[in-house]
């Protein structure tokens, strides 16, 4: 009866056994299947993930364009499908960012296009793209969405810089012009240097003649003065004696009325006593011939009226005719003469006609008189203009010496002027070289067009991808990591049962009696775990191998190369090794590298990396799923066939040896 039980208790336990060996084939499986096939591809489906954009942009209009950046950054986003964008306002953002609808934020402040458009004035102020992100809510997405800010940053940026560089090669163009025109100005210009150094040199040769020509003007206007001082001495010596000659003149003519008078008497006198004489017959011969002769100097006195002396000389005869006449008693005589009546009859009307002609002398001379005042006016003008071309001509003189010595200094300037309109010449040669030059380099070097310049500064770059061993999906470059964890546990836990079948001595048969039979059964239950494991990730999932045959027959490798650590360790040292087996697991997870590189983490997993079989694994599994390096692949099935040989052969040792020393302990005791 008791032995009944027994047996009904072994068979129960080994359905369970076998129930169990049967799930724990598909360990493996579930932990990298779901893990992988949940994140396989996780950046296809960021579409269904909400993020908040707010545009609080404003539009600007400067130099007739009008900026609207937040508009067109929107429009571009609502054609994104790689993340799902949701326009809001920041309201309804704020909210959700803080709650659990959205798990990032963007905001394009109102200000936005308004910098923007002010830095082409100078005015340079960077605008700024909020992004606000919930990192505690999913940090990975967090990275992705700044990381999709990041995009909006560059792409504007890219915009700006293509207007700026617009804007630059245009004004590169316009420059190049305008050293051409510069270049020909230039060239204009040194022409106009030497025509005006040639005329600079003829001014010069005319200051120095202007100059000369000054100086002897100077002379000339000195000897002039000095002739003029001659000449006004002499007007005044004139201007003196016609002075004298007048106040004669005004003399004579006071004294030549009265003679005129008395001529005119003597004449009037003498027709009387012609008629007298023509009726008495009157004849003094003596008288008359006195009076003939007297008369007769009289008359030829008088024809030089000009002469003061004369009509002295004249007026004394008359006075003495006179006296002659009183004291000789005429008319007694005339009265005792009337025989001569006939002769002094004719000589009398001859003496009238002298006396008519004496009367027309005096008036001539006062005629003379009246002219020599104007000619003593003439006279005084010519010696106050005299005088005043004296003072011109010294102030001629004076001002011909200060205009000679600024001929002379301009002169002097003029030749200044000249040495640097040469220089300015050479100058303007060498400033035409260099803009000619200047402009025949831009030249060579704007070989591009606006446009196109434009396009590429805002990419100018394109990365060519020539990427080896490629992974074309997320969960792809996971798997080698995953596969190993799952193949670790799935030996972890195969071993387990192994042991504890061997302990319960469920299972009667002496294949599992041996360390060998039972590493050869284990084996080949972990290799059907990767069996099923690689047939569901390559034609279940989708994973791309570079050799899907090289691939299968890696994860069996593997699968036996852990299950010999683990079986060694437990057959040396019995079911402790589990929990150390364990404990390895958890050192591999930080120290295989399967997700960061291992130069990224602490110091002390990298020093452990070496000595861990997954680091290998890893590694190994890589090249088969991105691509194979032969060599290298080799080394690694070389070092964890080592592994195996280790654990296999040093627990079937280790084995030994405790058994040896427990059975001297027991002989002992």
């Amino acid at each position: 009866m008791e032995e009944t039980k027994e047996t009904d208790r072994k068979r129960a336990l080994f359905r369970i056994i076998c129930i169990v060996m049967v799930a724990i084939l598909f360990v493996p499986l579930l932990y990298s299947g779901i893990y992988l096939s949940a994140f396989w591809d996780p950046y296809s489906r960021f579409d269904k993930v909400p993020v908040a954009f707010v545009n609080q942009d404003q539009p600007v209009v400067r130099d007739g364009k009008t900026y609207h950046l937040g508009r067109e950054i929107q429009e571009s986003l609502e054609d994104n499908k790689s993340i799902g964008w949701h326009f809001v306002s920041y309201d309804e953002a704020k909210r959700g960012i803080r709650g659990t609808t959205y798990y990032a934020m963007i905001v394009i402040p109102a200000d936005f296009s308004k910098k923007i458009a002010e830095s082409k004035k100078g005015k340079l102020e960077r605008s700024t793209i909020i992004y606000e992100g919930n990192k505690g809510k999913n940090y990975v997405f967090a990275q992705v969405s700044q990381r999709a800010a990041e995009n909006i940053k560059e792409k504007i940026t890219g915009t700006i810089q293509k207007e700026a560089v617009k804007a630059l090669a245009k004004g590169l163009y316009d420059v190049k012009d305008s050293l051409k025109v510069a270049s020909d100005g230039a060239h204009d210009l040194r022409n106009g240097t030497k025509q005006l150094a040639a005329g600079s040199s003829q001014l010069a040769a005319g200051i120095h003649n202007a100059a000369n020509g000054s100086q002897k003007l100077q002379d000339g206007l000195e000897k002039v003065a000095a002739g003029q001082t001659k000449l006004s001495t002499g007007l005044n010596t004139i201007v003196g004696g016609l002075a004298q000659f007048k106040r004669g003149i005004t003399q004579s003519a006071s004294d030549i009325s009265v003679l005129t008078e008395g001529a005119n008497t003597v004449s009037n006198e003498l027709q009387q006593l012609t008629t007298v004489i023509e009726q008495a017959n009157l004849s003094q011969g003596d008288l008359i011939s006195q009076l003939k002769e007297a008369l007769s100097q009289t008359s030829a006195l008088l024809e030089k009226t000009d002469d003061p002396a004369s009509i002295a000389r004249a007026k004394e005869i008359v006075t003495q005719l006179n006296t002659t006449l009183n004291g000789k008693n005429p008319e007694k005589r005339l009265t005792t003469s009337a025989t001569g009546a006939e002769d002094l009859v004719s000589f009398l009307k001859k003496l009238k006609r002298g006396a008519d002609k004496v009367a027309e002398g005096t008036k001539a001379l006062e005629n003379a008189a009246q002219g020599v005042n104007q000619l003593l006016d003439g006279a005084k003008k010519l010696q106050s203009g005299s005088h005043d071309l004296q003072k011109g001509l010294n102030t001629a003189a004076n001002k011909t010496a200060e205009l000679t010595t600024g001929l002379t200094k301009l002169e002097t300037g003029a030749n200044q002027l000249n040495a640097g309109i040469d220089s300015a010449n050479q100058g303007a040669g060498n400033l035409q070289a260099g803009l000619k030059a200047g402009y025949e380099k831009m030249n060579d070097h704007l070989t591009f067009t606006v446009e196109g310049i434009s396009d590429y500064v805002k990419n100018p770059l394109a990365i060519k991808d020539k990427t080896i061993n490629k992974v074309k999906y997320y969960g792809e470059g996971l798997a080698p990591y995953f596969i190993s964890l799952s193949l670790w546990l799935g030996a972890m836990l195969m071993n387990l049962v192994l042991s504890l079948i061997k302990l319960t001595d469920v299972m009667e048969t002496k294949f599992l009696k041996t360390y060998l039979r039972t590493f050869i059964s284990g084996s080949i239950l972990v290799m059907v775990q990767a069996l099923i494991l690689s047939l569901v990730l390559v034609f279940g999932i989708g994973i791309d191998t570079v050799n899907q045959p090289l691939f299968f027959l890696e994860n069996m490798f593997i699968s036996v190369v852990f299950f010999s650590i683990m079986y060694g360790l437990a057959y040396a040292i019995g079911l402790i090794g589990t929990p150390i087996v364990f404990i390895l697991f958890i050192l591999q997870l930080a120290s295989s590298g399967g997700t960061f590189p291992i130069e990224t983490a602490p110091k002390f997993f990298r020093v452990l990396s070496p000595f861990f079989p997954m680091t290998y694994t890893v590694e190994g599994l890589r090249m088969i799923t991105s691509g194979v390096n032969a060599s290298r692949l080799m080394t690694i099935i070389i070092i964890l066939a080592v592994f195996l040989l280790i654990f296999l052969i040093g627990g079937y040792i280790l084995n030994r040896a405790f058994k040896g020393l427990r059975t001297i302990k027991a002989e002992l005791d």
